[in-house]
């Protein structure tokens, strides 16, 4: 999909009237590419926005002020439960469905602060419809039955099903989501941000739900505020793509919005008052049994600042929080970090998603006796940039980077712009405010160039002279994950107590009856309501790059021609094969050095600054994959990514040219910051992200890009970053002369494949640009499968203080050439959303559950997230091979919407920012045109037996597939004492 980056022609005029709608303005918005229409529905008051564009991908946004009136996470049990079936598609659960037989490129439901947003899209007309009628009636028509509030939201059972004798305990997917958010320090912090400086208001509860109080949520409250809330008139409608305007307003007038009359919707959410003294508070976190105790605290400020409708106001928050934290040169960013009070900074900088804007700033690895320090510290440093004024060489940077991101095109760009519309129109204000980010940085250029000191202003004002700001400090706690247990089971016992033998059993009953209809299978009557895709109606040939590839002095150059809108992408990658032995445990953590360090004759500050002004920053990262058909051919790479305006194209080359040829390793002061910043940020995405790392522990002993791949960034590298964290003194002349030695291998060594997407003119100064790599004559030789330990310990236990645990099992299953390749694909899709969404998250209360085909690596792979089971969770793996023979309903129709599913995984909008990655990735793994073409054509063809066959085939490697298990250990020891025999080898992390 190539967009020419034309606008439509406007095709209908303020004041027309159409479909039951009166449009009210009508708006070209080249910075956009789009015309947009403004419109009311008259008889129900919902209001639409359109952006009509030469866009293929069409998007449908329904967006509710639901402001929480607690901490229980009735808006975020809502968004679950009205996607569980509605009056036209009386289905348990259409939005899963829909997952599993459209063509959908999104879907998905999401809550925030004081809104709760339906978008889905899709590239194919029909299917558009098709899934913005469901979500239509969904939201307006749904059934909320008080069994899907349970199952979404929370219910008693006991630990042994039906057996009243045994402990108590809360089941619902919502309460074992957010008991994961807040099994981290990063999810509490980001809890406390706005629940501290807006108490007195709407943001100052839980949208999401505090698992302490969802329990408290009654039935009743639940359905109350889907009568007060999910109405017309409280609903701002997005649409984006190039489905005509009128088309969409027949469809939503027809079907749904005229059979509403408009009311009266209080959705106010009342002022914080504002404070004349700032507030301090102290929390714990979970930290591991084993860990040190020493520099584990974390200290944040969090100022309440602007309301995000002022446009200027808001978009000089975001310059000043470019300019005060986005890089090492950033003024409070680099006097944090100078002050050695912390390691690393929190999540920090300016949040506009909602009304009430704040900016937070704190440090992570630090003590609590430092909390005064800091404070001062950010006072001060804030207080001198605003007396001594601000560097004009960063204000441009920073102006830079904002100019930027008017041009870009990133991935989702749909959903780009809805957030861009709801950050302003949720709150009365233009819904094309933060579309005319043009017009707002002209304005606000005007007013720094004629109004003395117009940034300091705003820094004083929203900062500096700002007493209304919290002070949290998070100290480390090794029994909190323990505690937090102990006070639920004895809470539990209580509540049991309270309750008569009747009761008890009434608890019986009512889970029985949940069970039941978990898994009662839809009816055929059911299912038919939905509307489906037929084969004919899927395109028949995949999505393709217009990609052209070169030798450039021995090295490959890839360019796709694709609209950038005034922007280069660049993406080089390494070839790795040929490094030693020892330097691969370091390559992960040199992805960070190679960014963060000087470079030639800069250093880092002043490289900092380069890229801040010339580019929109250089990212590294390092893989380890195969080819499509050679998934266990060894692939180690180093890559290396940047982007520029076209303007900047040569000062971004020489910034990459010094940073990848001319790293300064010297400097040992920065070198050691690197390190310990790496430690604490490699800490602070585990639990997120804890079945990834979960996945690449289990599959670390099947082939040598798994092992490689675990040693680049698993458990191995948390390990190896404390090693050299807790004696950097000892390690560091070492670790220099190993990082030299990766340098000079990717320098002069490595051979280079690059992938542009840009302007064709900026074609011959990437040319020249590969000129100066001394390319090796040959690709790299394949590293030697002596290094490779396939010793396998299947069962392993990883234990780490989250109250949730992350269960994964993997194993080999060939490339794309094997027979059963489209069938797994199949599978991966069906089971995902099928078997294991039914038993793991649905029955099981996880919050997500997923089979994944892994061609490029040859695996198949099953796992869950933030899962309250363990064993529960392994018993559903090894029942879904029976699933798959015996239970599997692959009729002629079912298996026809299989496999529409499973093209939808194939089939995504393509973008600019995205082009250029999807287009090396496709040449590395030897994925051609038409390698594509053929397993389209066979994943077409799929038959019931081809299916049948691969779940043969899977059961035959599932037997010895390894298990990685990243939970508690008060968790994995509960789940081994009902493991028995095969129970888990638990160590720490």
């Amino acid at each position: 999909m190539k967009s020419s980056g034309n606008i439509p022609s406007a095709l209908h005029c303020a004041g027309d009237s159409l479909h039951g709608f009166e449009i009210t303005s009508v708006t070209p918005m080249p910075s956009v590419r789009a015309v947009a229409y403004l419109a009311t529905h008259v008889k129900s008051g919902a209001r639409l926005l359109h952006l009509h564009a030469e866009d293929k991908e069409n998007l449908l946004a329904i967006a509710f002020r639901t402001p929480p009136p607690d901490d229980t996470g009735l808006p975020h049990i809502l968004e679950h439960t009205v996607l569980c079936g509605s009056k036209r598609y009386p289905v348990k659960d259409p939005f899963v469905e829909l997952l599993k037989t459209s063509m959908a490129t999104f879907l998905n439901a999401m809550t925030y602060p004081d809104k709760t947003v339906y978008p889905c899209a899709s590239m194919v007309d029909k299917d558009f419809f098709n899934i913005a009628g469901v979500y239509c009636d969904a939201v307006f028509h749904p059934n909320i039955s008080e069994k899907h509030f349970k199952q979404e939201g929370h219910h008693f059972d006991f630990t042994e099903p039906g057996n009243i004798d045994s402990p108590l305990i809360i089941k619902g997917i919502v309460y074992n989501e957010m008991k994961g958010v807040y099994s981290d320090l990063d999810g509490l912090i980001e809890r406390d941000m706005t629940k501290g400086i807006m108490p007195d208001n709407a943001y100052g509860r839980d949208s999401g739900g505090d698992p302490d109080a969802i329990a408290e949520l009654t039935y009743e409250q639940f359905k109350q505020f889907h009568e007060n809330y999910y109405h017309p008139s409280n609903g701002l409608i997005f649409l984006y793509g190039g489905i005509p305007t009128e088309k969409h307003l027949a469809f939503l007038d027809g079907e749904f919005l005229s059979q509403f009359d408009r009311i009266d919707i209080d959705t106010t959410i009342s002022d914080q008052p504002r404070w004349s003294q700032p507030r301090r508070k102290s929390e714990t976190y979970p930290i591991g049994a084993e860990e040190d105790l020493a520099e584990k605290t974390a200290i944040v400020m969090t100022f309440l600042t602007n309301s995000s409708v002022d446009p200027i106001r808001t978009l000089s928050m975001n310059l000043l929080d470019h300019y005060l934290l986005a890089n090492s040169a950033s003024p409070l960013r680099k006097a944090l970090i100078d002050s050695k009070l912390g390691q690393q900074l929190t999540d920090s900088g300016y949040a506009s998603f909602q009304r009430d804007t704040f900016f937070t700033i704190g440090l992570k690895g630090s003590e609590a006796g430092r909390t005064d320090a800091l404070v001062e510290l950010v006072l001060s440093t804030l207080k001198s940039i605003a007396d001594e004024g601000l560097d004009r060489d960063l204000i441009e940077a920073a102006f830079h980077q904002l100019e930027m991101s008017t041009k870009e095109i990133p991935d989702m760009y749909p959903l780009v712009l809805m957030e861009r519309v709801y950050c302003s129109w949720l709150y009365e204000a233009d819904p094309l405010h933060h579309l005319r980010m043009n017009e707002h940085l002209a304005e606000m250029r005007k007013r720094y160039e004629t109004q003395s000191g117009f940034f300091e202003t705003q820094l004083r004002e929203l900062l500096v002279e700002n007493p209304h700001y919290t002070v949290y400090t998070y100290t480390p706690d090794k029994a909190y994950t323990a505690g937090k247990q102990k006070a639920f089971q004895e809470h539990m016992q209580q509540v049991k107590a309270s309750l008569s033998r009747e009761q008890l059993q009434q608890i019986v009953t009512e889970a029985a009856e949940l069970d039941e209809m978990q898994t009662t299978p839809n009816s055929p009557q059911a299912l038919a309501t939905l509307p489906r895709l037929e084969l004919s109606d899927v395109p028949a040939e995949p999505i393709e790059l217009n990609t052209t590839i070169t030798d450039e002095a021995g090295a490959e150059l890839l360019y796709t021609d694709e609209f950038a809108n005034g922007m280069n992408y660049l993406n080089l990658t390494f070839d790795l094969r040929g490094l030693d032995e020892e330097l691969f445990d370091f390559v992960g953590l040199y992805t960070d050095v190679i960014q963060k360090m000087g470079a030639g004759e800069y250093d880092y500050v002043e490289m900092a600054k380069r890229e801040a002004a010339q580019t929109g920053g250089v990212d590294t990262f390092v893989v380890a994959c195969g080819r499509v058909n050679d998934p266990t051919r060894p692939g180690p790479r180093f890559n290396v990514s940047c982007k520029a305006l076209d303007a900047k194209l040569t000062n971004m080359l020489d910034i990459l040219a010094d940073r990848i040829l001319r790293c300064d390793l010297t400097d040992t002061a920065r070198l050691k910051d690197i390190v310990l910043q790496a430690r604490v940020s490699r800490q602070s995405i585990l639990v997120p992200n804890g079945w990834d790392f979960a996945f690449a522990h289990a599959q670390r002993h099947l082939t040598r890009n798994a092992a490689l791949a675990e040693r680049f960034g698993g458990f191995t590298q948390f390990r190896q970053l404390n090693m050299l964290a807790d004696d950097f003194d000892g390690n560091v002349e070492k670790l220099i002369e190993q990082f030299g030695r990766i340098r000079d291998f990717i320098a002069t060594r490595a051979g280079v494949t690059a992938s542009f997407v840009g302007d064709t003119i900026g074609l011959d100064k990437i040319k020249t640009f590969l000129a100066g790599f001394k390319v090796s004559d040959h690709p790299g030789e394949a590293v030697s499968e002596d290094a490779f330990d396939s010793t396998l310990n299947s069962r392993e236990g990883i234990a780490n203080p989250a109250e949730v645990a992350f269960v994964c099992r993997a194993w080999q299953v060939g490339g794309l050439d094997s027979p059963h390749a489209p069938a797994l694909a199949l599978l991966s899709v069906n089971l995902s959303y099928g078997y294991l969404w039914e038993q793991v998250r649905v029955r099981g209360g996880a919050y997500g559950a997923r089979a994944q085909y892994v061609p490029v690596n040859g695996m198949f792979r099953l796992g869950s997230y933030r899962d309250p089971f363990v064993k529960e969770t392994l018993d559903a793996y090894a029942g879904l091979f029976d699933y798959i023979e015996n239970d599997m309903d692959l009729s002629t129709g079912v298996l026809e919407q299989a496999i529409v599913g499973t093209i939808k995984t194939l089939d995504h909008p393509i973008r600019p920012s995205q082009a250029v990655g999807t287009a090396m990735a496709r040449h590395l793994a030897g994925e051609t045109s038409d390698i594509r073409k053929d397993f389209r054509r066979r994943l077409l063809a799929l038959t019931e037996n081809d299916i049948r066959t691969a779940g043969n085939f899977l059961r035959e490697g599932y037997e010895s597939s390894p298990i990685c298990v990243l939970a508690s250990r008060e968790k994995l020891i509960e789940a081994n004492e009902k493991l028995g025999a095969e129970k888990l080898t638990i160590s720490d992390l």
